[in-house]
Parts: structure tokens; C-alpha cells; sequence
């Protein structure tokens, strides 16, 4: 068994080999290797999913009848603990991970805004394989480290699948998600299309669409989706190739003008994404179409 290391006080003290966070609204990623070491109580103000990508950490709590609970887990299990609980951790080798910290304001209005109500609480996991949570914590670090990301729409597509995931599987919510029979009306999504075209160079977000409709942001991906065929991610995406299309034919504007009018983060994020949809790269098309 390896040597114990340094005791830890607080989560920015940790020994860290590598780190990156990412922030979205109500929601911290953080992906970090670490070295052997014990993290002291501490108590944190949000709630907090690890997903253990590498190494086995043991986690102790106090148990309601004042019993200090231990429990060992290792790659591939999740720990949630919600706000306000105490908890210690130590682990005699390195550890790879990932921490997502959802804030307790958010979570209440996701689960309002879904019709859940705001009183519930989360319950506390140390040890349980959730591959939905895994697969989708691994989404989130992929498209903040990512050169391309996707845009805030599809963060937060995931991050709302996590939220109400969470609430459903790991809470006291009482959940009862209404079914939708049809998709937006005529007029909601005559709106949202064209609030869609009229903001293609904006990093548009699940709440900026879902205000144009007045639904939820759940009920409207949803709708959303029974309307189209394709996810608000999809669409926009589409939306965009297309109206980079309509630029290109101008042979006297920049690539670099283009991708910026077409909401792109930069001409390498374009180019991709392009050649994703069309399978030629913006000069190529433009080649072949002024030929």
C-alpha cells in the first residue's frame, strides 16, 4: 500500500497534475489528476457529482445517527453529494476525475420550470455505476476542451438531460413530466425559426429558444424535436451551413467574414463543420459553385 500523503483542506489546495474547468450557467466542470492525499471535512454550498475516471478514493460521511460511513469506489462510479453535507476523502494513488458542481439555485428552477415543485432533496451516493451520467460528464469535458466546440446550445442540451436525470434518479422530486402529444404551434415555431435566422451570429442558448416559444426548456427541445425531426442543435447548425452558403457565392467576402456572420467561433471551427454537413471544405464549395 502506498505511503499516505498530505492532509488537504480545501479543494484548490489539491496536488494537482493536471486541471481544467469549464463554467456554464449553474454548472462548474472540473477535470483533474491527482496525487495520493486525504481531503479533510469539508462542507461545499453546491451540489456535487464526481464521476471516477481512474484510481479508488474512500469517502466518509456522518450518517444522521452520528456513524462515520466509509465507502470505496473506483473507476466508472459516481459520488453525489448534495450541499451542506460533510464529507472527508483520501486516496492512496493517483486519481483521474471528474467533478460537476450544479448550483442549488439552478437546480430549484430547473425543477420548477419542469413542474416538479422546489422542495425536494438529492440523495447522497458513494457508489454506483451510472453510465448516463458518466457518458454525459465526459460530453461536457469533451466540448470545453474541445478547439470546435459546439456552441452553448448543445451545453445546454446536456447539461439539462444531466439536471433532470439527477432530480429524477438521485432526488426526492416528485416528478411528473407532462406528455406532450403534438409539437409547437404553427406560430411558436414560425417564431423560433425566425428568431433562429435573424440571430445566426449569436451563441445562442436552450433558454434564449425556449423564451421565443414560452415553454420550458425541456418541453421545448422536446416539441421542439415532434416539430422538425431534429434537435434545436441540429437545426441551428443546418440553419448556419445554409446561410454560409448564401454567403459564399459573394466572391469578394473573406472566409473569416463568413464564419463570423454565421455565428462560427473561428474559420478552423467553420471549415469542420462545414465539411461535416456539405463534405467540401467553404473554398472548395465556393470553387465549384463561381466556377
Amino acid at each position: 500500500m502506498a505511503q499516505m500523503q498530505t492532509d488537504w483542506k480545501s479543494i484548490t489546495d489539491l496536488p494537482y497534475v493536471f486541471r481544467r474547468e469549464a463554467v456554464w450557467t449553474g454548472v462548474n466542470l472540473l477535470r483533474a489528476r491527482v496525487m495520493p492525499g486525504r481531503m479533510l471535512d469539508s462542507t461545499t454550498r453546491v451540489h456535487k457529482i464526481r464521476v471516477a475516471i481512474k484510481g479508488e478514493v474512500t469517502t466518509q460521511r456522518i450518517s444522521g445517527s452520528g456513524r462515520r460511513i466509509s465507502t470505496r469506489g473506483g473507476a466508472g462510479n459516481i459520488c453525489l453529494t448534495p450541499a451542506g453535507q460533510p464529507i472527508r476523502a483520501y486516496w492512496e494513488e493517483p486519481i483521474d476525475a471528474i467533478v460537476i458542481a450544479l448550483q442549488p439555485e439552478f437546480v430549484r428552477e430547473t425543477a420548477i420550470e419542469n413542474h416538479h415543485g422546489e422542495s425536494f432533496d438529492f440523495v447522497e451516493i458513494y457508489k454506483k455505476k451510472d453510465p448516463l451520467v458518466t457518458q454525459l460528464a465526459l460530453a461536457l469535458f469533451e466540448e470545453a476542451s474541445s478547439e470546435t466546440p459546439s456552441g452553448r446550445l448543445y451545453g445546454d442540451s446536456l447539461i439539462q438531460t444531466l439536471t433532470l436525470h439527477v432530480l429524477k434518479c438521485y432526488s426526492t422530486a416528485k416528478l411528473h413530466v407532462q406528455r406532450i402529444n403534438g409539437g409547437l404551434s404553427g406560430y411558436q415555431l414560425r417564431r423560433v425559426k425566425e428568431f433562429i435566422d435573424e440571430n445566426l451570429d449569436q451563441d445562442l442558448g436552450l433558454a434564449d429558444l425556449s423564451r421565443v416559444a414560452n415553454l420550458s426548456r425541456f418541453h421545448f427541445a422536446r416539441a421542439f424535436r415532434r416539430s422538425t425531426g431534429l434537435t434545436p442543435q441540429h437545426y441551428l447548425m443546418e440553419r448556419r451551413i445554409e446561410r454560409a452558403k448564401q454567403l459564399l457565392t459573394d466572391a469578394e467576402l473573406p472566409l473569416v467574414e463568413v464564419s463570423l456572420r454565421t455565428g462560427f467561433k473561428n474559420q478552423s471551427h467553420f471549415t469542420t463543420l462545414f465539411r461535416k454537413f456539405t463534405n467540401a471544405t467553404p473554398k472548395a464549395w465556393r470553387d465549384l459553385k463561381l466556377a
